[in-house]
């Protein structure tokens, strides 16, 4: 992965919504061109979108400086995202200004279950345990994810079956998919973090209790 920033040009059908349809424009031509066009096996890719005159700068962060480690990259930002403020209840809407942060998102390859296909009872156990099982199930599907939250707090997630085409769902859209989870939890807390607005505490209702630091 690179630090080397990518101008991507945001281009979508046009909605009553152009923020949402530049981040998931931008969103598609990442999954294309630096997941779909360089194959599969690839490490998962951390990336923070700036707005900028042409374009969209698309800033892949190495992840060496998140996770030095080599643990399970969920669990990677997970531990980062623990040292940052929680997302209030209530925000006010921002709006992306130029050179600033206006979504983060994430890259990755996984393992799903086919809606048909059920789990067997000894991997049913194990995941009610806390472990991860989808790698472990036959006729497991391999997929590859991009999550991305942007600084309104607005999740976007698309999901490519390996030999399929992708699926993008955006939030307050017809068929949304519900996302939750320790990534796109962790993803609100970094782009939260990155918000611009110099006065967003005070239209708050209810404000974010004191970060929780950890030694």
């Amino acid at each position: 992965m690179s630090r080397e920033p990518r101008i991507l040009s945001a281009s979508a059908q046009p909605s009553d919504d152009s923020a949402a349809d530049m981040v998931a424009s931008t969103l598609t031509a990442i999954e294309s061109q630096f997941g779909e066009e360089q194959g599969w096996d690839l490490p998962p890719r951390l990336f923070a979108l700036r707005l900028q005159p042409h374009g969209v700068m698309v800033d892949f962060i190495p992840e060496t400086l998140w996770n030095p480690a080599g643990i399970n990259p969920a669990d990677a930002l997970g531990h980062h995202a623990k040292a940052l403020p929680p997302v209030p209840s209530l925000l006010a809407p921002g709006e992306a200004l130029k050179n600033s942060v206006f979504a983060v998102g994430f890259m990755f390859e996984g393992w799903s279950k086919p809606k048909n296909v059920e789990l067997p009872r000894e991997l049913r156990t194990l995941r009610n345990s806390g472990a991860r099982v989808l790698h472990l199930l036959p006729g497991r599907q391999e997929v590859r994810i991009v999550h991305a939250v942007d600084l309104n707090q607005r999740t976007f997630h698309m999901v490519r079956i390996r030999g399929g085409q992708p699926r993008l769902s955006v939030a307050g859209r017809k068929d949304a998919l519900e996302t939750e989870g320790t990534i796109p939890d962790a993803l609100g807390r970094f782009v939260h973090a990155f918000r611009t607005d110099p006065h967003p505490v005070q239209q708050i209702r209810h404000p974010a209790p004191a970060p929780q630091m950890e030694d």
